[in-house]
């Protein structure tokens, strides 16, 4: 488009160029007629000399009769209509034949007019000349330029495509550890109740415990994968138009029912209205106090802040817990990171919890991010678009 842009400029630009300057020559010819008028013809034939121009010049009487009094390469076909007569001879009208030309008309004292004509066919010729060059430079621009953008983009998908390969090998690494390590305790403990090595009872109830334990543990994991999974596909499910203060209220009263020991605080504005899937804004949030109930005492202040911030929505939830390391506050958010590498085996964590929250976000339009809390703990902030009236 650029370069069609400013191809058609120049070519539209020049052709109006080389009219003017024709204009400009007949002008001068009506005025050499006009300044003498006991001798017009004379001077506009002078005129004509004097700047040496290919015109036709012809005596049109008032009755239509008309006498060439000089002739150009112009293959001139006659007078036009008296109307057009009438325009010329106060500017140079343009006119549309087999050889096209400009024309300008002096008044006579005697009701006839000196007619002064000059061929436009090679500016035609040029403009169009130009016209087809623009258009075959325009193709091999556009070809090159598409060539360049394929290659770009293909060594751009490649580098894509070699990240979300190393991505996913390091998922399914990761992964596959997550599913060995309770595998293996299941196995353990299966073949010494097969064996009959755990003879008393307490052993017996210990080791099934355990084995309870630990598929509980694959449960979840397998559920965190699957849900990871679904966000990632192109889709999204029931995305609607919905009160997210509602939302959140309800979320935030349930989480005060069953956490009696703690004091939590809802700052919620009202009619904060999102375009989002319900369902998975309550994943998020049932994702969000999980966590605080996992990694934090259970008498550990909670905050629940909903607000306005421009065309955004802002959540945070702050919790008084240890927070994090100080380095994770930096890193990106990605499946089965670990910011404390102990915490989610000690408490059944699969690892996934913060993936599932960012991925729920990035789903939404969102963006997610985690800070210091003001309680001491970690803060999970949220920013999603407010819905349009």
């Amino acid at each position: 488009m650029v370069t069609l842009g400013i191809g058609s400029y120049s070519a539209f630009h020049t052709q109006s160029a080389e009219l003017s300057e024709v204009n400009s020559s007949l002008d001068f010819v009506a005025q050499a007629a006009l300044d003498n008028p006991e001798q017009s013809i004379g001077a506009a034939l002078f005129a004509i000399e004097q700047l040496t121009l290919n015109a036709t010049l012809t005596l049109l009487t008032q009755e239509g009769q008309e006498t060439l009094v000089r002739e150009s390469t112009l293959i001139y076909e006659g007078a036009p209509d008296q109307d057009v007569i009438e325009k010329a001879a106060t500017r140079p009208i343009s006119i549309s034949a087999a050889d096209p030309f400009q024309m300008r008309t002096v008044r006579l004292d005697h009701d006839g007019f000196i007619v002064i004509a000059r061929s436009t066919k090679a500016i035609t010729e040029h403009f169009e000349a130009n016209i087809r060059a623009l258009a075959i430079v325009t193709f091999f621009v556009d070809l090159i330029a598409g060539l360049l953008l394929f290659f770009y983009f293909r060594r751009t998908n490649r580098r894509d495509e070699s990240a979300s390969l190393a991505r996913m090998q390091e998922f399914l690494g990761d992964a596959s550890h997550e599913l060995r390590t309770p595998l293996t305790v299941i196995k353990g403990y299966v073949e010494m109740l097969s064996k009959k090595q755990l003879a008393s009872e307490q052993d017996q109830d210990r080791a099934f415990n355990r084995v309870g334990t630990e598929i509980n543990r694959m449960e979840n994991l397998i559920q965190d994968l699957l849900l990871l999974a679904e966000l990632g596909e192109s889709g999204s499910r029931d995305i609607e138009k919905m009160d997210l203060s509602e939302l959140l209220s309800a979320h935030g009263t349930d989480f005060t029912t069953l956490n009696p020991g703690r004091t939590v605080v809802l700052k919620i504005e009202n009619d904060l209205s999102v375009v989002a899937s319900r369902d998975y804004l309550s994943r998020f949030i049932q994702n969000a106090f999980t966590n605080i109930m996992r990694h934090t005492s259970a008498d550990a202040a909670v905050t629940i802040t909903g607000t306005r911030s421009g065309k955004n929505v802002l959540i945070m939830i702050e919790d008084a817990g240890q927070g994090l390391p100080e380095s994770a506050y930096a890193e990106n958010i990605r499946s089965l990171n670990r910011f404390d590498k102990s915490r989610s085996r000690e408490n059944g964590g699969s690892g996934l919890g913060m993936s599932i929250m960012s991925a729920v976000i990035e789903k939404l339009n969102g963006t997610f991010s985690l800070r210091k809390s003001a309680l001491g703990g970690l803060a999970v902030v949220v920013s999603l678009p407010l819905a349009k009236d």
